[in-house]
Parts: structure tokens; sequence; C-alpha cells
């Protein structure tokens, strides 16, 4: 079977290209596939090793390489570079004939129907099928959300499947598509040994941005520390919310309790060093970092957003869900967890089981499963 992602890069350090390369190296280990990435804007360095068995394309589009120059080379990068993606990408997939299409990138999902060729086409989302709504703040972004949507309701029907990550998602937002599966992410690291949990450290992992909703995951430790001075939370990631958050931490009097600790490249002996995983996400996909501190056998505090903590998570069995901006309850289940090490390791040995549901294994044989049943029907002409 001949299997091609197309996405935007595969450089960078953020959960989907880690994802992508994960599935790509397992899917080319099962004897008779064959698997390519297909990339618009791979300039830098690879920082997920990609197997010697995948074969790794970049189109050289470099879509945002002149955006910082004026809005006219933005608009240049939306039309002309767009329709160039759409040209190399079509002779790129002519000259490989894959069988299985899969569109997980930004910029090539509304015109990869419009590429003809002998081959099944999926739609992969990372996000919830709402997030531009959930992300967008002020006119101008609820605009171009909905510019978004309109434009992808062109191009969704044409797709022979979407894959969404979370039972939530599904439920919430595509029930009345009638070609929607869901398969969630891959766990992506190898846990050699479940963490102790005797640290007296709480750990985060995501971006400094919008999305991951980190003052108020400082609100919330600042009541903890009330009760529990000698904790401490470090948060691993990086983004433009940064220095904000560094004032927020002196402001709230967490400074050496709260600590922005960058990119790290081990997010795996960085959460065996810890003793549980805080989310604060406003909303998700499949979070990476949930998956992987479960697989350390960290139990989980996170508020519910949409989507993808409630699809992990049994509440009160391997961590706690609030709601989304409950900094009161969010404090409390940390605190919980703090007071009582009984509960605490009961809740870790439970995430540790429930991890198994996301190996790499069973979520390739979902994959697989899925290629054969399009193809099938394919061959069916159904």
């Amino acid at each position: 079977m001949r299997i091609a992602y197309c996405i935007n890069s595969i450089c960078g350090l953020g959960g989907i290209q880690r994802c992508i390369v994960a599935k790509a190296n397992a899917l080319a280990a099962v004897q008779g596939n064959q698997v390519w990435i297909i990339t618009s804007d791979d300039t830098g360095n690879k920082l997920f090793r990609v197997s010697e068995s995948v074969y790794h394309i970049d189109l050289g589009i470099n879509y945002y390489e002149d955006d910082w120059k004026s809005i006219l080379h933005v608009v240049k990068g939306v039309l002309i570079k767009r329709r160039r993606h759409e040209k190399a990408l079509a002779k790129t997939l002519k000259g490989i004939n894959p069988d299985i299409v899969i569109s997980v990138g930004q910029s090539e999902k509304n015109f990869v129907p419009a590429i003809k060729g002998d081959w099944v086409i999926i739609r992969e989302y990372h996000f919830s099928r709402n997030y531009r709504f959930l992300a967008a703040r002020g006119f101008f972004e609820k605009a171009f959300a909905l510019g978004g949507e309109i434009l992808e309701r062109f191009t969704l029907n044409k797709y022979d499947v979407v894959v969404t990550q979370t039972q939530e998602d599904l439920m919430l937002n595509w029930r009345n598509h009638k070609h929607t599966v869901v398969i969630p992410n891959p766990l992506t690291i190898n846990a050699s040994e479940v963490s102790p949990l005797e640290n007296k450290r709480i750990i985060s992992i995501g971006r400094l941005d919008y999305q991951k909703n980190y003052s108020s995951l400082l609100r919330a430790f600042s009541l903890v520390v009330e009760k529990h001075p000698d904790w401490r939370l470090d948060i691993f990631g990086e983004g433009s919310e940064c220095s904000r958050l560094s004032s927020e931490i002196e402001r709230l009097g967490l400074s050496g309790k709260a600590n922005l600790k960058g990119v790290t490249l081990d997010s795996g002996k960085e959460l065996h060093d810890s003793s549980m995983l805080v989310m604060s996400s406003r909303f998700e996909g499949m979070p990476l970092a949930i998956l992987e501190a479960i697989s350390c056998g960290l139990p989980v505090v996170s508020y519910a957003s949409p989507c993808g903590p409630k699809d992990i998570i049994t509440e009160g069995k391997d961590g706690f869900l609030v709601p989304v901006g409950d900094e009161t309850a969010l404090a409390d289940r940390i605190c919980r967890l703090i007071e009582d090490a009984g509960l605490r390791k009961r809740m870790g040995a439970a995430a540790y089981e429930r991890s198994k549901d996301f190996s790499i294994e069973r979520i390739t044989s979902l994959w697989m499963d899925l290629f054969q049943d399009l193809l099938k029907l394919k061959r069916e002409g159904v």
C-alpha cells in the first residue's frame, strides 16, 4: 500500500508534527507499505527522527518567508504561492501514484480534492472542528474564522472520509457529516519506567499562547502554594505569551515556585521527575501532553476543554476534570493529589493502564483497517 501524507512541515516541536512522524514511521514498518511525507515549508532541522523507510519530499513553497515584510506579501502567500503549491503537489502525487492521500496541513486542505488521481483522499483533523471560533478574539478574527468555515464546507464533502480524534468532537461537530470516523493520536514516547510520584513538582507542557490559558493555571497555582508552599510548577514550552506570563508570575508572587522552563527535547524525563500533569487549555484536539503523562504513570488534572481531555481521562479514576475557567476547582483537585499520596499513586497506576489504549501498534492497526476498508469500497465502486 502506498500512503502519502501532505503537511506544511515536520520541522519544529508541535504535537501534529510529532504524531505524523510517529504514524508514518509505524506505517512504513508494516510489510508491503510505502510511505511518503510531502511538505511545503521544511527549511529547518527535523527534531523528530524520520525512519529511513519513509520518503520525505519538500516542495519548497515556503509560505511564510516574506510575511513579515508587508500585507502584500501575505496576500502573495495566499494567492500566488497556493497556486504554485497545488501544481507542485499534483505533479508529485502523480509521480508517486499513491493508494491513500492524507491531508493534514493548513495550506493544501482546500485543493487536494481538486487534484485528479486514482487514490482515496482523507482529511485528518488535529483540533475540534470549531477550533477557529474557539480561538477567535475580536471582530476580524471571528470574520476570518467564518470565512475559513465557509470555504471548508465546499471541500469537506469531496473527501472520501474525515478522521477526527475524539468521540466528543464527533458528537458535537460531525453528526451531520456522513463520512467521519474517530482515530485518536498515538503515544509518541516509550516511557522506560513510570514515575514514583514523589517529587513535589507539578508539570505542564504546551505552547505559551492563548489556547493553553496559562494565566488561569498560574492563578490556580497561587491558591495551591498558599497551602503547599514547598511544591513547584514547571511549565515547558515557548510562544508569544512568554514575557506576559513572566510578568504574571512576578505579580502573583510565584517567583521561584512557578517556572517557565522553555522547550524540552526529553519530555519523558521531565514527566518521570514530576508527580502530576495539569492542563488549563481553553480548547484542544487530542493533547499529546496528556497521553505522554499517563504513559509515565502521572495522574492528570485538566480543564474539561473541548475536545480531548474527556476522551482520555476518566473522572476520579486516572485524573480529575473540572469546568474550563474554574480556578478554585482546579486548585482543589491539585491539592487533593498533593495531600493524598495513596490517591495520587492509585490514579497514576490507572493512568498508566489507560495509556495502553493509545499504543502506536493499536493506532496503526486502526489506520490500516480504515485504509483497507476504503480501498475495498473504491474497488467495488461504492
